[in-house]
């Protein structure tokens, strides 16, 4: 981080800041997308990015993958 204050989310807000940032964008993201999305709004999921990702997408709230032609993993919202 920048040394900037940023929010750090809890719980179920985190969970529907994720949701609320793969509904906005109307595509599948990266992880890094996710991340500079979720620094533009000044706050931070309770883990890195990429181990909240896969911890929701294992609970079956979000969808992901590893993408080989984006060299990342990309996320959306479950149809």
């Amino acid at each position: 981080m920048d040394g900037m204050d940023y929010r750090r989310l809890e719980g179920d807000e985190a969970v529907d800041h994720i949701l609320r940032v793969l509904r906005e964008a109307g595509r599948p993201l990266t992880t890094k997308e996710v991340q500079e999305e979720t620094e533009k709004r000044r706050v931070q999921c309770p883990d890195s990015t990429v181990v909240f990702l896969n911890r929701l997408r294992r609970r079956g709230v979000i969808e992901g993958e590893r993408s080989m032609e984006r060299r990342s993993w990309v996320w959306w919202l479950k149809p």
